[in-house]
């Protein structure tokens, strides 16, 4: 991975922790362990307590952005994501962001309606915007 593409990654890992405090007010930081040991990008700031921070520590996120996210780049970096969350035991969640494009976000459909099994492949999820996923995090908390 190039020096370009690290920094690429990690403003935008940056953003995604700024938008997600901002709609949750619950801190995200970059999981700096996750190039060594290959896991998820962010985690919840271990200082942050109560039901909000609760329902994000059960997710894996990944976050890719990209000048375009095409069918092929979604079903590898699903795979990616889906990889790290079952090596921790975690629900995967993709969050994602085109070159001047909004976040997107993708969570398995078990997520939105948890009487649904957790099936694996891409086509088994839903794409969300930001505020929805924010949404559905705290109706869940």
């Amino acid at each position: 991975m190039s020096r370009m593409q690290r920094t690429k990654g990690a403003c935008g890992e940056r953003e995604v922790c700024r938008a997600i405090q901002d709609q949750l007010g619950v801190r995200l930081i970059r999981n700096l362990e996750q190039s060594r040991a290959g896991g998820y990008d962010l985690i919840v700031h271990p200082e942050d307590v109560g039901p909000t921070a609760d329902a994000l520590r059960r997710f894996a996120p990944e976050v890719k952005r990209h000048a375009r996210a095409t069918a092929g780049l979604l079903a590898q970096w699903w795979t990616q994501a889906t990889d790290q969350a079952s090596r921790a035991g975690l629900i995967p969640v993709l969050l994602y962001r085109e070159d001047r494009s909004d976040w997107r976000v993708r969570v398995p459909l078990s997520v939105l309606h948890p009487q649904l099994r957790a099936w694996e492949g891409i086509e088994w999820t839903a794409d969300l915007s930001l505020l929805g996923f924010a949404t559905v995090i705290r109706e869940a908390a």
